[in-house]
């Protein structure tokens, strides 16, 4: 990518930031998206299951009944939701020592997931706009403004690796200088304590407004990224065998390495299926960082053998995703800290913002749903609306 000025530059290429070039795309508003990672999604990510149609989400998977926008969204894409099963008994793992307990009449509010997997959303939003505006695989190193423009120093990333090395600190990672680009407008949309690592490099600059960026990136630095050191583990079977005991697959648990467990189930009427449990790991990524990614596998499955029965060793595939390893997610504070809901009010941020031309569009700056879909919805849709009015 040599020297060239699209209207607008959008870094992140997570929900957010596809859903902000899909928008833009509709408006006939020209724009570049660049990705850090080689593949587009951000926290959104999936992996193959033995059913092609259908893959196993190790990010977000919920959408829940009053969120609206994404809702309409999927319906507008020609996909589809199906309701989270929660219909049996939930079981309650108090301790190691005595038998978990089923309990009855625990079943949540309503929730969905989009069937196939979330990474079906992300699929359709990018065969809808034009490829040759996405840049995958390439880092922003500098992000500086004339008053006029915004120029941004690019590296691309080449990997002798696999996804993960990517954001992980792999010595096989391996960057080379590709150029700048240049854009009236700048969408971020990337986890606010990231961005803030830029922002604080000394690589962004300002004619007459260091002084706001600075202040920003400290602002952007408290704010937590929803979910950024969770873990997620996923484990398929030939059959729903907790369904055969009457339990929905929903568990609770005081012991771990799983906190709470639920099913991931896919069905068609064709047929297709992917009977599965999934579960969040509930212990810190502070004390689960020594170990590897097998031995939280083993861990997890001896802890459904417990919970459900020796059937749950009779397992098709098992999935195991930590976002605390992933650099373009998590920061040394999120992995320090509890996970906690975002709120950041850029109220008094938001004139000067606009008059730099330097947009928010990341889930965490959302007034409402911060940190979920709902939320990236909603904050790309913002930020579309206000490079909208400076253009019209």
């Amino acid at each position: 990518m040599q020297e060239k000025q699209a209207k607008v530059g959008i870094i992140g290429g997570g929900l957010a930031g596809i859903y902000t070039a899909y928008l833009l795309a509709q408006n006939k508003i020209s724009f570049e998206l660049i990705e850090a990672k080689p593949i587009l999604g951000g926290r959104i990510y999936g992996e193959e299951t033995h059913v092609s149609a259908y893959k196993m989400d190790l990010g977000p998977s919920w959408i829940f009944p009053h969120q609206q926008e994404i809702q309409t969204l999927v319906t507008e894409l020609g996909l589809r939701l199906i309701e989270q099963n929660t219909a049996g008994d939930a079981v309650f793992q108090r301790n190691a020592h005595e038998p978990p307990q089923q309990i009855s009449g625990v079943a949540p509010p309503p929730m969905y997931r989009i069937f196939g997997g979330t990474t079906k959303l992300i699929d359709s939003l990018a065969n809808r706009i034009n490829q040759k505006c996405s840049y995958v695989s390439t880092t922003v190193t500098s992000l500086r403004s004339d008053g006029k423009y915004w120029h941004l120093g690019l590296q691309r990333n080449t990997l002798a690796g696999n996804f993960d090395d990517l954001s992980q600190s792999d010595p096989s990672r391996k960057s080379s200088r590709l150029g700048s680009a240049s854009y009236e407008h700048i969408v971020i949309a990337t986890p606010p304590r990231v961005i803030a690592h830029l922002l604080k490099s000394g690589e962004t600059t300002s004619v007459n407004a260091n002084g706001f960026l600075s202040a920003l990136a400290s602002k952007f630095e408290q704010t937590p990224t929803w979910m950024a050191a969770q873990a997620k583990f996923a484990v398929t079977y030939d059959q729903p065998f907790w369904r055969d005991r009457g339990l929905s697959g929903q568990a609770f648990s005081q012991v771990g390495p799983l906190g709470e467990i639920h099913d991931a189930s896919f069905e068609d009427s064709e047929g297709n299926s992917v009977f599965a449990l999934f579960g969040f790991v509930g212990i810190p990524f502070a004390h689960r960082q020594h170990a590897s990614g097998e031995q939280m596998k083993t861990a997890c499955l001896a802890q459904l053998s417990a919970i459900f029965g020796s059937q749950a060793n009779k397992y098709t595939q098992t999935y195991y995703k930590d976002w605390g390893t992933d650099n373009f997610t998590a920061t040394n504070l999120d992995q320090k800290q509890a996970s906690a809901h975002p709120h950041i009010d850029l109220a008094f941020e938001q004139a000067e913002l606009q008059q730099l031309k330097l947009h928010l569009a990341t889930s965490e700056f959302s007034e409402h749903d911060a940190g979920y879909m709902e939320g990236a919805i909603l904050a790309a849709t913002r930020s579309v609306k206000n490079i909208l009015s400076s253009v019209s």
